[in-house]
């Protein structure tokens, strides 16, 4: 019995039998379905990386403090409100009132009523320099940080009130600004968003590579 002959190194890559002259092999279409979910891959990277600074800018931000940011008060307030622009959850909220000293003279839990988030201050207050430090969770679910500061010339006392919000132009310096976050948006954000314009790069040059090699 004649043994087989086995097929030439030139022969492995022939067309495969049933298919007619210059008709493409099966592969050639898996490569092409595999280039268009990289193509769609990174069109969805890319409009996350679009939504995400839009994302990060749609926290809710401090409209007015009372007292206002650097005022002067008559004597220390029985309590400090943050009006904010949507109204923020009561679960998470944490204000505290630091004198000089680094004494806290917050007093209780903060009420959430609308937009305006309250803070009661404990009796006996001295006068002096206040800087208040406030963690909001707002609307969008996300924690929004940031502080203001007022001075008093007098300590508290039972008929000692804060006195009416101011305009958000007042109390520019309190802002809201995202948590661990001391400017606009966080460098992170924009570190990522190269990391991802990086990966989004080079999944399009590997598709287009591929769809090249299946023409």
């Amino acid at each position: 019995m004649i043994p087989p002959v086995p097929p030439r190194a030139d022969e492995t890559n022939m067309t495969p039998r049933g298919l007619a002259a210059g008709q493409k092999p099966v592969r050639v279409v898996r490569h092409r379905g595999a280039a268009w979910r990289a193509l769609a891959g990174a069109a969805v990277v890319l409009l996350a990386l679009l939504g995400g600074p839009a994302a990060a800018q749609a926290h809710d931000q401090l409209d007015a403090t009372s007292p206002v940011q650097g005022s002067t008060v008559a004597a220390v307030p029985q309590a400090v409100t943050l009006a904010m622009s949507h109204t923020p959850a009561a679960i998470g909220a944490e204000v505290k009132v630091l004198d000089a000293g680094g004494t806290n003279w917050a007093s209780g839990p903060v009420s959430v009523l609308d937009n305006v988030a309250t803070q009661p201050l404990k009796s006996g207050a001295p006068a002096g320099k206040y800087t208040v430090e406030w963690r909001l969770v707002s609307s969008d679910s996300h924690p929004v940080e940031g502080t203001f500061t007022f001075t008093a010339r007098a300590g508290s006392s039972a008929g000692a009130v804060a006195g009416p919000a101011h305009s958000a132009q007042q109390v520019t310096e309190a802002v809201a600004q995202p948590a661990a976050d001391s400017g606009g948006i966080p460098w992170s954000v924009f570190g990522l968003i190269g990391v991802l314009a990086v990966v989004v790069i080079a999944m399009v040059v590997v598709a287009r590579r591929r769809l090249n090699q299946a023409d």
